[in-house]
């Protein structure tokens, strides 16, 4: 676990709602230390305090919806779960949404830039919250600065496109509606091309579960 404090140290994590689905910078470290996981937390329980549960296969349904490959390349991480407190959820929270369930698929590039294609669930969520809730976290950080926030049309849907320089990272945010209640889909670059954005969005978009 080591590496990863060292990676936690250099590296800020995407300022938004909560430590977005696999920890982006973190894959490869978070799956070298997977063996000392603690036994999943039941789905079906409460969340019993917890600000956060999650494991591989948490929620079937939703990681179907996640696409489990990205140009040919499998995940490094590929989990879901849901999370549960204000701490966690902020803006979400406050507009009502006090558990929410999330899957998503984390492709590291290097050790330190990649892309996580992410979907979250709650009774209502819109796509403008989720976005509104990326924008307010990045006022979070001391050394996070907001480029551009704008319109993003995916796949005939309205969506969001936000972009932040963290320090000396940059992190862009794409997201909408998806094709199911209830659900948005996100996309989270650290690090890549705007092609490459782009590329993920696409597939994402266009993803049909199986």
């Amino acid at each position: 676990m080591s590496s990863l404090r060292a990676l936690r140290r250099r590296h800020p994590r995407v300022p938004a709602v909560a430590p977005i689905a696999s920890s982006l910078l973190f894959a490869v470290a978070l799956s070298a230390c997977a063996a000392s996981a603690t036994p999943p937390p039941d789905p079906a329980a409460a969340c019993g305090g917890a600000d956060v549960q999650r494991s591989t296969g948490f929620y079937p349904d939703l990681e179907r919806l996640v696409p489990s490959t990205l140009d040919g390349a499998a995940p490094a991480i590929r989990d879901s779960g849901r999370y549960c407190s204000r701490k966690m959820l902020g803006p979400l929270f406050d507009a009502g949404h006090e558990e929410v369930r999330f899957a998503g698929s984390t492709f590291p590039a290097t050790g330190q830039s990649g892309t996580s294609l992410i979907v979250y669930r709650s009774p209502g969520l819109l796509a403008d919250e989720v976005a509104a809730a990326f924008r307010a976290g990045s006022g979070s950080g001391r050394r996070v600065q907001l480029v551009s926030d704008e319109p993003r049309d995916v796949d005939g849907s309205r969506g969001r496109r936000i972009e932040l320089i963290n320090g000396d990272t940059r992190q862009v945010v794409v997201v909408w509606p998806a094709g199911t209640p209830d659900t948005v889909d996100i996309v989270i670059g650290v690090d890549v091309s705007n092609a490459a954005i782009d590329a993920a969005v696409d597939a994402f978009a266009s993803f049909e579960p199986g």
